[in-house]
């Protein structure tokens, strides 16, 4: 995973659960308005993966999940074995994405491997090209 930041508590980031926060890069879309700009392109800025899930470990008795937001998390190669790991650790798990890859999508609810999935609607569909 190409992960490029990490926020160890949030309270807002997972409806009704307290969560860590786990951003990836990069993104397929460049919207106007997105408020990760520095994770739309590739960003070679990572935190190690075991970093992130000793931190999980340490902390899933004060959260009950984590949100991996992006950039667009979809596009990460092995999301699904990096889901597991946090699977094994006890966690739900919230994608946030917006959509574009519904297979991966659909493959990860399938495997139960997400418990949330929020996706952005950016625009009308007669506009949405020109947004996204």
């Amino acid at each position: 995973m190409n992960i490029n930041g990490f926020l160890s508590i949030s309270l807002i980031d997972y409806p009704e659960k307290i969560s860590s926060v786990i951003y990836t890069s990069p993104c397929n879309f460049k919207c106007p308005f997105c408020h990760n700009t520095s994770l739309i392109e590739k960003n070679n800025n990572t935190i190690p993966e075991e970093f992130i899930f000793q931190s999980l470990y340490m902390r899933k008795k004060v959260i009950d999940g984590v949100t991996v937001t992006g950039g667009e998390p979809t596009l990460q190669r092995d999301i699904h074995i990096f889901f597991k790991e946090i699977k094994k650790i006890g966690l739900l798990i919230k994608l946030d994405t917006n959509g574009y890859m519904p297979d991966v999508i659909k493959s990860l609810i399938k495997n139960n491997l997400v418990d949330y999935v929020a996706m952005d609607v950016k625009n009308s569909p007669l506009k949405y090209e020109k947004t996204a």
